[in-house]
């Protein structure tokens, strides 16, 4: 009877864990939803296929998560989209996970040292305990 316990138990355990995962949405609900109070155009495409998260009347934005090596790629693509829209380049990065902190200090200080007209714009999207 007390392994069919704990076997419940951890079942539960299980099922809370999955449920809290999905108060994250996928990426592209964060864009379109940023995109929209922006008055912008989610998922435009340029002449050459690439894909723009975000144009808007002045800028193009990149959005990445915040918790990986993917937010390097943030700053090549916000430049790359600028240079085909003749916009200014943005990109939102969105925090999930605790460990964002290192990337985002970083994307500034590559930002900030080659004096790069980037706007960044952080959100934090985590679920409140």
């Amino acid at each position: 009877m007390i392994k069919f316990i704990k076997k419940i138990f951890l079942l539960l355990f299980f099922c809370v864990l999955s449920f809290s995962s999905y108060a994250i949405q996928k990426e592209t609900y964060y864009s379109e939803k940023f995109c929209e109070e922006m008055s912008g155009h989610a998922d435009y495409a340029l002449e050459d296929k690439s894909r723009v998260d975000c144009l808007t009347e002045t800028h193009v934005f990149e959005v990445d998560w915040a918790d990986g090596m993917k937010v390097y790629e943030a700053i090549g693509q916000s430049l790359y989209y600028a240079s085909q829209t003749d916009k200014k380049p943005g990109i939102l990065l969105l925090i999930r996970k605790g460990n964002s902190e290192k990337h985002i200090r970083k994307i500034k200080e590559v930002i900030r040292y080659f004096d790069l007209d980037i706007e960044l714009i952080i959100k934090d999207i985590r679920p409140e305990d």
